[in-house]
């Protein structure tokens, strides 16, 4: 039997509630679904604030703006995947804005910065469209596995 990825889950969004294993458990399912590999070792997932999105987006993307998702790729050698940083409360606007629900909104984002890993870029419409249909395609895969996201009320 393959040994289960190791991830680290933090959630420094306090608005949010959701179990670290169904986070792990997204996870290993999109690893053993085996169609977008990423690299081996850990894989480090943060949900973060609207004020902790906005830093990191403008420090490394020189964008001041809050974004849904940010993705830093690994290093293998060091047997580090890489790290996916989620604003969830993004999502939340999001799911409103398109009819979604909450956490299928944030089972996206979470697939979307997986799919950054494998690779896959959105910075050209060719590049958008491919992710689109690797995103669809990994959420149907994911289609019975209900993330159990949640929020607080202020």
């Amino acid at each position: 039997m393959k040994k289960l990825r190791t991830i680290e889950f933090y959630n420094r969004c306090r608005r949010v509630t959701i179990p670290e294993e169904n986070v792990r458990d997204l996870f290993h399912r999109l690893d053993a679904f085996g169609k977008f590999p990423i690299g081996n070792g850990e894989l480090s997932v943060a949900f973060v604030s609207e004020k902790k999105i906005k830093a990191i987006h403008s420090q490394f993307l020189g964008d001041r703006s809050p974004t849904d998702v940010i993705t830093f790729p690994g290093d293998t050698d060091l047997d580090f995947a890489g790290e996916i940083i989620v604003y969830p409360l993004y999502a939340f606007a999001q799911s409103k804005r398109y009819g979604t629900t909450f956490p299928d909104e944030v089972k996206l984002y979470l697939v979307h910065g997986y799919l950054h890993l494998h690779g896959l870029g959105d910075k050209t419409e060719k590049e958008t469209e491919q992710m689109r249909r690797c995103e669809a395609l990994c959420m149907n895969y994911l289609k019975n596995f209900a993330l159990q996201v949640s929020l607080k009320e202020e």
